[in-house]
C-alpha cells in the first residue's frame, strides 16, 4: 500500500471517530498512529482491531474514558 493510499484510507476511517475532548482527541491520535503501523504490517487487518488497540492505549491513562465512534463502521 502506497503512502497516498494509506493516507486516504486512514483519513476516511478517522471520519468515523469524532473529535471531542482530550480523551477523544487522544483516541484519534493513537488510532492514526497505530493504524498506519498496522496497515504497514498487514493491509488486510480490520479497522476494528486497530480501534480496540487505540482504546486500550487511551484507557491506560484515562481508565474512565468512554470512546465515541461509529459502531456500525467498526463492527463493534
Amino acid at each position: 500500500m502506497g503512502s497516498e493510499e494509506l493516507n486516504k484510507k486512514v483519513a476516511e476511517e478517522l471520519e468515523h471517530i469524532p473529535t471531542g475532548l482530550f480523551g477523544q482527541t487522544m483516541l484519534r491520535a493513537h488510532y492514526n498512529a497505530v493504524r498506519r503501523h498496522d496497515l504497514g504490517l498487514n493491509p488486510a487487518l480490520p479497522a476494528r482491531d486497530t480501534l480496540l488497540k487505540a482504546i486500550e492505549i487511551v484507557k491506560k491513562d484515562k481508565p474512565d474514558f468512554l470512546p465515541i465512534y461509529d459502531r456500525d463502521f467498526f463492527y463493534v
